[in-house]
Order: C-alpha cells, then sequence, then structure tokens
C-alpha cells in the first residue's frame, strides 16, 4: 500500500467554478484543488472504492462522506430477540446472514442483566466466539424501546427467542455514507470520521466538543472503551449521536461497512415496512449461517466489487474528504503511515470541515439523480490499467515484450507524423476518460482535479517507459529493469486494490481478507483462497478484541478477535 506521510504543508486554497458553501467558513479552511491534486490517488481510491467490501476492508480508514439514497423496494435485514420493530435507533444490514448474527435466542435473561445467552457449542467455540463479538458490536439499541423493557422485567429469567426480520423500503430513503470500515470498532482510525468529525470527540479524552442538539436527552458521562452495555467503544451512544446529527440534517441515517455493509436507521416507522418477523430455530452446536461459516463469507464476497447498482446510489457530486483539506492527516503510528488519521488535525479544522459537509448536504439532500458517476469513470480507468501495469512489473522477461505491452497502451495517442511533443501525447492520454464529463458542483471539480492527477502519473510513465525500451534505438541491459522499477514505483503511488487479490478460487473456496472483526495479518498482506479447514493462525489484524488492543485471553475477554475462518 501507499506510505504517505499526509502533511498539509504550505497550501494556498485554490478557486473552483462551481458555486460553493465555503463562503459560510469565513477565515477558516475551505476545500483546495493543489491539495486535490496532492492527494489525488487517495481521492481517487475513495470514489472507487466506495460502497465495496474489498477496497473498503484495504483502505479501511475511511475520510470521505457522500450522500447516498436507498431507492424504494429495497429488501433489508435485521436480528434481534423481539418480533417486533425497533422503536430506537437500530442497525439494519444489506446481507441476510450478516442480520442472522443478531437473531439468536438468549437464556436465562436478557444481555446486560447477567444472562447466559445462548447454550456453548461443544468442542472449539470459534465460530460461537465470532458471533458473541460482532453481536457485541451493536450493544442493544433493539432492548431500548419501552414494550422491550417491559419485556425484559417480564422475562429476565425466561429463554428470548431469536427473530430475523426482513424490512422493504417504501420510499426513496437518503443517508450519509461513511466509507472505509467505518463498522469496525478498532482504535486503527476506522471510527475517526465519525468521533472526532461528526460526533466532535477529542483524541485526548474521547469527550464532545459540539452540543447535541436533536437528541433526547443529554450524553452520558464518557464510558469506558470495550464491550460492555454500550457495545464496543461506546457503539450505542455513538449511533445516538449520528442519528441526532442525521435529524439535523433531513437525513434517515448513516451507512456504514464492517464485515457486511450496514445502515444505523434512526426510525425504524419511517420509510420501512416489516415483511415479516420469524423465530429463528434453537441454536445448535453449529448455525449454518454463522458468522465466520464459509457461506457467510461467500455472501460478503459478491459483494467485494459493489453492493448492487440499484440497491444503494451513492451521489459523488455531494463528496466532502478530508483529502480535500490542508489538514494534517498523519498517522501517529509509525508502523502504518500509509492509513490516514485525524487524531493531528486541530480541533476548529475538524469543526469548519463539518461546517462545509453540512452544507454539501443541505445543497444535495433534495436532488433526486447523482450528475456523474465518477465511479463508472474510475472503473474504466482500473480496467485499462491496472492488470497491465502489474503484468508489466512483475512479469514481463524481455525488452521487446515490455515495448509491445507499453506500445498497445499508448499507440491510440501518438501521433505517427511526429510532428508534436511528448507532452501533447500525455496530456492526450490523460484527459482521454475525462472528455465527456462536465464537473457542475465543487466536489464534481475537486474529484476532476484528482483524477486528472491519477491519470497524468499513469500517462507520463508509460511513456517514459516507452522512451526507454521504444525510442532508445540501443536499449541496454539495464532498460528493462529501470521500465520495471519505474512501473513499480507508479504502482505504490497509485496503491490500487485491484493490485492485490487472489487467483480465481476453487468453486468450494473464498477470497479472504481481513473484514472486521475476523482476520490475519497475513491475509491482509496477501489475501487467499480457502474453504476453512487449514489449521488457523498469525497475529490478528485488528490488533484486539472490540475497542482495540487489550490483554491476553481470548476473544472478548481480552484476546484478538477470531480468525476468519473456524
Amino acid at each position: 500500500m501507499r506510505v504517505r506521510t499526509w502533511l498539509a504543508g504550505p497550501v494556498v486554497a485554490a478557486s473552483v467554478a462551481a458555486a460553493s458553501v465555503s463562503d459560510s467558513l469565513g477565515d477558516g479552511i475551505t476545500p483546495s484543488l493543489e491539495v486535490a491534486r496532492r492527494r489525488g490517488p487517495e481521492i481517487f481510491n475513495a470514489v472507487h472504492n466506495s460502497m465495496r467490501q474489498w477496497g473498503s476492508s484495504l483502505h479501511h480508514n475511511g475520510m470521505s462522506s457522500f450522500i447516498a439514497t436507498v431507492p424504494k423496494g429495497v429488501l433489508l435485514h435485521h436480528g434481534n430477540t423481539s418480533p417486533n420493530s425497533p422503536t430506537q435507533p437500530d442497525w439494519l444490514a444489506y446481507e441476510i446472514e450478516h442480520a442472522e448474527n443478531f437473531a439468536h435466542s438468549r437464556r436465562g435473561g436478557p444481555p446486560g442483566r447477567g444472562g447466559r445467552g445462548p447454550p456453548p457449542p461443544q468442542g472449539d467455540d470459534r465460530e460461537g466466539e465470532k458471533q458473541r463479538t460482532m453481536k457485541e458490536s451493536h450493544g442493544t439499541l433493539e432492548l431500548r424501546g419501552e414494550e422491550h423493557k417491559h419485556a425484559e422485567e417480564e422475562e429476565e429469567e425466561e429463554e428470548r427467542h431469536g427473530y430475523l426480520h426482513v424490512y422493504e423500503t417504501t420510499r426513496p430513503l437518503k443517508f450519509l455514507y461513511v466509507d472505509g470500515m467505518g463498522g469496525g470498532k478498532t482504535t486503527m482510525g476506522t471510527l475517526d470520521w465519525q468521533d472526532y468529525l461528526l460526533r466532535g470527540k477529542t483524541p485526548a479524552n474521547d469527550t464532545d466538543t459540539w452540543a447535541h442538539p436533536q437528541r433526547d436527552e443529554p450524553p452520558p458521562p464518557p464510558k469506558r472503551k470495550g464491550p460492555g452495555g454500550g457495545g464496543p467503544m461506546d457503539e450505542q451512544e455513538r449511533a445516538k449521536d449520528l442519528c441526532a446529527l442525521c435529524k439535523e440534517w433531513g437525513l434517515q441515517g448513516v451507512i456504514r461497512m464492517e464485515a457486511g455493509f450496514e445502515i444505523i436507521k434512526c426510525d425504524f416507522s419511517d420509510g420501512l415496512e416489516q415483511v415479516q418477523a420469524l423465530q429463528r430455530p434453537e441454536d445448535t452446536d453449529r448455525r449454518p449461517g454463522g458468522f465466520g461459516n464459509l457461506e457467510f463469507v461467500r455472501g460478503l464476497s459478491e459483494r467485494y466489487q459493489g453492493i448492487g447498482s440499484t440497491r444503494t446510489i451513492i451521489d459523488y457530486s455531494s463528496m466532502v474528504s478530508a483529502f480535500f483539506f490542508p489538514v494534517n492527516m498523519t498517522n501517529p503510528d509509525p508502523k502504518r503511515q500509509d492509513l490516514p488519521r485525524l487524531v493531528s488535525v486541530e480541533q476548529t479544522q475538524l469543526a469548519e470541515i463539518k461546517k462545509y459537509l453540512e452544507g454539501v448536504v443541505l445543497e444535495r439532500r433534495d436532488e433526486e439523480a447523482r450528475i456523474i458517476d465518477w465511479q463508472d469513470v474510475s472503473d474504466l480507468i482500473v480496467g485499462r490499467y491496472a492488470d497491465r501495469l502489474k503484468d508489466m512489473a512483475e512479469a514481463v522477461d524481455s525488452i521487446e515484450t515490455m515495448a509491445n505491452k507499453v506500445n498497445f497502451l499508448l499507440t491510440l495517442f501518438v501521433d505517427g507524423s511526429n510532428v508534436e511533443t511528448t507532452e501533447d501525447a500525455i496530456d492526450r492520454c490523460a484527459n482521454f476518460y475525462l472528455r465527456s464529463v462536465r464537473p457542475a458542483t465543487q466536489s464534481d471539480h475537486l474529484i476532476h482535479t484528482a483524477f486528472k492527477t491519477v491519470t497524468h502519473e499513469i500517462c507520463s510513465t508509460l511513456f517514459r517507459v516507452r522512451n526507454i525500451v521504444v525510442t532508445d534505438p540501443a536499449p541496454g541491459r539495464s532498460s528493462l529493469a529501470a521500465a520495471q522499477s519505474a512501473v513499480g514505483a507508479l504502482m505504490q503511488s497509485l496503491s490500487w486494490t485491484r493490485f492485490k487479490r487472489c487467483p480465481p478460487c476453487p468453486i468450494n473456496e473464498v477470497c479472504v481478507i481481513p473484514m472486521w472483526p475476523m482476520g490475519t495479518v497475513e491475509e491482509y498482506n496477501n489475501p487467499r483462497c480457502s474453504n476453512g479447514s487449514e489449521a488457523e493462525g498469525g497475529e490478528r489484524y485488528w490488533g484486539g478484541g472490540p475497542g482495540g488492543p487489550r490483554g491476553p485471553g481470548n476473544g472478548r475477554d481480552g484476546g484478538p478477535p477470531p480468525p476468519l475462518f473456524s
């Protein structure tokens, strides 16, 4: 992955041609075309990876938000211990298996009141540990309604059955999409955008710096990080804060991703119809759809390259990203300089970015359709170059082969009359996939600038390779190595997640990568095909159980998160 220092540096904010809401920021920071140029690959990747499990798992520290629309007629899923719909903010899953992990029976009282939960399976309990980790990740908001409180009092010593709900959207619903692994409860930066920017918390003491005018009650005192009644890293309060913000902005909630995409739906009575809520079978030693089960991961892999074009529509013209602003996004962890963080950004700057985001949301919220599908543009660029670049950098073994491959990519842009400069050809190449794009909003102009930076870097590198292996009348022994070095450096700069993928897997295996709370460092560095039968081992990627690294132990008692497969 690309290594960056993320320092803001001396930046002069450039003007943009679209109407802007940045005037309301006074003398504060504003989006900058110059910053968009310097962070072109990061902005490109944020667009390309949006609502995609694969790219968002590898570039998991999301630094951007978009307005997203879930159209009418989309089926969503929810698991809890009641046939009734939640009366408080709660979670919806895009995939059946994701919700089913929360639809387990509980015995001896509800969670948080000393109940034992489902009986442990015999022998190896890794799959049960995965399910407990995921269930803890959302806390117990579904038990907060009055009818659920009453049920708790009556059934404290009785078994509570699991229910799997299916909902259908009754009209288009607008949400705030938070990119990256925004549902991952880690201390690695996956929650920075939500906690430090949207919620206004400070890294030093994890306390609020802004009021919550739309909350029904004041926020409680800060809680410890880790599992408990509020879920890992205080997930209940996070959901309430985000819903208070969405209420101010006229949105339905927040879309995020963990091991599967989810929606924090602020009001289940608004825009949803309950299709069914069926009691689940009693828990057994192995649930066929259990968390980490091969078929569960197979379902996730179906979303590696997209949630489905008609299930959620991203308005890319509403994109707001920390990558647009001259702020210091350096990661304090010297070993992970490839991952941006917001911990070093000044509080006043975060507040200004949030105010800018609010203006964009209010401006774009009621638009019925996106203006430009920037992800389609990114797909054309990645599809044209990604595999060919990797081939040129890693597999080509002769100057002749390298010359053939670079000529294949560039012949369209070269005028055989030799009456123009190389720069003319590079410019023609860099603009090729952007010619038909007509930016309309400020976000469009910033994205366009970033994309042009990326395509210009690709084209200028390829023409440099062409000069080495084609134009040079007598390329020497070192020419091939120089050409491959140039392409390798380009790949590192682009940091496309397509460069890191499995070969085609057999039908009974799935390509696996870390998806919170599952996975290892080795699977992040070298994704692999697996059917789950081989022995698991290695350092857990997410560094600890829910809430980040803790002491030795196992699972929710203080150790690492569970392996991907049992």
